[in-house]
């Protein structure tokens, strides 16, 4: 049968999604949202509705890609997922851990693939990162650190994200950080146990530092801000083992510095592998992310073998580490992440 998506939402996101969907062959028959749903439907040469529940009915799609504000994810998902729709849904995949158990829970009783839009894995080199570890390069990890730096608070100060009654409790932790925090567990193996937090701005921050701490005992921290002049898109991540570490920056995509001690610190280009589609030397990068995690995705729909795309298990730990920061930065203390109760197979 031939798959077919649909998105909710027309910001820029949107427009990310369905240049990916295109990529890898699925077509976008529909597009729903407000003001600019118009625009968007023309600009793809679809359909545009008001309705999502109408989209959902008469055009029948494969999944829907919910690229909303934050606040509307989980009832659209929902929507979706009662209509036996797949779903996509951008992070953080809901704003409380209420919602993100409900997403859990309705995911793994319709057995319908649901992912949340980590798209940070789909990078070629990010997955080198994890094969690294896991081959034992660095030792033992001990320390996973860095930051996620944007100037969206200099280029677009107003807007949902500042908004808690769309964007829900915090702006940078949830918009930048579960992205960051999603690429240190997957690359590392491990999992945020804590989090001590502090945050400035209002009504939401828009700075956040985060001292973390792991399952296995390994710490970590994490400066986030947009309102850092000049720096677009700067996702950091330096993990720190017993014989090596790792450094990785999403602004250069294409280049891994694999360091030693001991020995000059090897520079490591996108290479040939299961997430790379141009030799070494021809450079991949965010949008071909996207297509990744989307080709994963669309191949379990088919029930055919595929990389590991992020679950909404995934999500809903990203949700509940929002909600410690936010706890830690109102009370002055340590707060711990709630493990999620439920898992999603991939």
């Amino acid at each position: 049968m031939t798959q077919k998506a649909a998105i909710v939402g027309t910001g820029y996101v949107a427009r990310v999604h369905a240049h990916a969907l295109r990529a890898i062959g699925v077509p976008v028959v529909a597009v729903c949202g407000r003001s600019t749903t118009r625009e968007l439907a023309e600009e793809l040469g679809v359909s545009g509705y008001a309705d999502l529940a109408e989209l959902l009915e008469r055009e029948r799609p494969t999944a829907l890609h919910v690229c909303t504000p934050n606040a509307a994810h989980a009832e659209q998902a929902l929507l979706a997922l009662e209509r036996g729709v797949h779903v996509v849904c951008e992070k953080p995949l809901t704003v409380s851990s209420a919602e993100a158990g409900q997403l859990v829970e309705a995911a793994a009783a319709t057995g319908l693939v649901a992912a949340c839009c980590y798209h940070c894995r789909g990078y070629p080199l990010v997955a080198r990162m994890r094969a690294e570890v896991e081959a034992g390069t660095v030792g033992t990890v001990q320390a996973v650190h860095g930051r996620y730096a944007c100037d969206d608070l200099h280029q677009l100060p107003t807007g949902w994200r500042y908004d808690p009654s769309a964007s829900g409790p915090s702006y940078v932790v949830a918009d930048l950080g579960t992205h960051w925090l999603d690429v240190a567990e997957h690359v590392s193996g491990d999992r945020v146990a804590g989090v001590f937090a502090e945050f400035v701005g209002e009504p939401l921050e828009h700075w956040a530092s985060l001292l973390l701490r792991f399952e296995s005992g390994a710490v970590g921290s994490l400066v986030l801000t947009a309102g850092a002049a000049g720096r677009k898109n700067q996702l950091l991540l330096e993990l720190e083992g017993s014989t090596g570490g790792l450094t990785w920056d999403q602004e250069e995509p294409n280049t891994l510095l694999v360091r030693h001690a001991s020995e000059p610190t090897r520079i490591v280009p996108k290479t040939e592998g299961p997430l790379a589609r141009y030799p070494a030397g021809h450079a991949e990068g965010y949008g071909g992310a996207f297509r990744n995690l989307f080709a994963g995705v669309y191949a379990a729909i088919r029930r055919e073998p595929h990389e590991p795309y992020p679950t909404f298990a995934d999500g809903a730990r990203g949700v509940a580490t929002v909600e410690a920061a936010v706890r830690s930065a109102r009370e002055g203390r340590w707060s711990p992440v709630e493990p999620e109760a439920h898992t999603i197979p991939t």
